[in-house]
């Protein structure tokens, strides 16, 4: 179900309006998914809700999708809902955020070893470079730890999330980010940052969500916080989470 969900959700982005997308979406039932069944929603948990997140972020240009559904849970009429923080949380929002992160950096993965297959120099595809795989290697590795670490905080209610898991998630993301981002650019060269280019639209996305709702800073503080008042140790922390 979750596979058919995910495609079904998945051409539903490539086939909305750039001009007004959301009678569409409300015409969908999308936006109502989080909501219970008794409330005319699906019910779905956060653990139901993370390919679509994925799906969402892969797209630079969809609308605020995610928080509009969380929105709709305490705000049954919301549209274009852009930030759920001040009505349902920082973790929320920074579980949310981290989430479309780990979609925009498959994406971007998809995209950097595209281009490292067909770009030619001196003769032969920049792929075959030994530098440039080992920098592609780095970037898919990032891109999974940080999919692992947003996936964790996809846990539960939308109403009951983590902090913790959140700190992990955002943490890790905004980490990850900045390493996809400057591997993507760095392979893609000055054609990555050209008004024709996608890939600029994805790491400028990465760098907003990497800001919003708490940066890695603010949310290492906070865990940091937590770890001490603990007094664990590092194993029993990670436990903890």
């Amino acid at each position: 179900m979750s596979d058919l969900l995910r495609d079904q959700y998945a051409r539903l982005l490539d086939g909305l309006p750039a001009e007004n997308p959301w009678p569409s979406l409300l015409e969908s039932g999308f936006l109502d998914v989080l909501k219970s069944e008794a409330d005319d929603g699906a019910g779905l948990s956060l653990e139901d809700l993370f390919p679509l997140a994925l799906e969402t972020g892969r797209r630079p240009e969809a609308p605020a999708v995610m928080e509009t559904m969380a929105a709709r849970l305490t705000m049954p009429e919301a549209v274009d809902v852009g930030d759920v923080e001040p009505t349902l949380g920082r973790a929320l929002a920074a579980v949310l955020a981290a989430g479309q992160m780990a979609g925009a950096m498959k994406a971007i993965e998809a995209m950097t070893v595209e281009y490292a297959i067909t770009r030619k120099q001196f003769g032969r595809e920049i792929g075959r470079f030994q530098a440039v795989q080992q920098q592609i290697a780095v970037l898919a590795e990032e891109t999974m730890v940080a999919r692992m670490a947003a996936q964790a905080a996809f846990t539960g209610s939308p109403l009951e999330v983590s902090e913790r898991l959140a700190a992990v998630a955002k943490i890790r993301a905004g980490q990850a980010a900045q390493v996809v981002s400057g591997i993507a650019h760095a392979v893609h060269g000055a054609i990555g940052v050209s008004a024709e280019h996608p890939l600029h639209l994805h790491t400028r996305r990465l760098r907003a969500w990497g800001l919003a709702h708490g940066g890695e800073t603010w949310w290492a503080r906070k865990l940091g916080v937590w770890a001490v008042s603990e007094s664990l140790d590092l194993t029993s922390l990670a436990r903890a989470l």
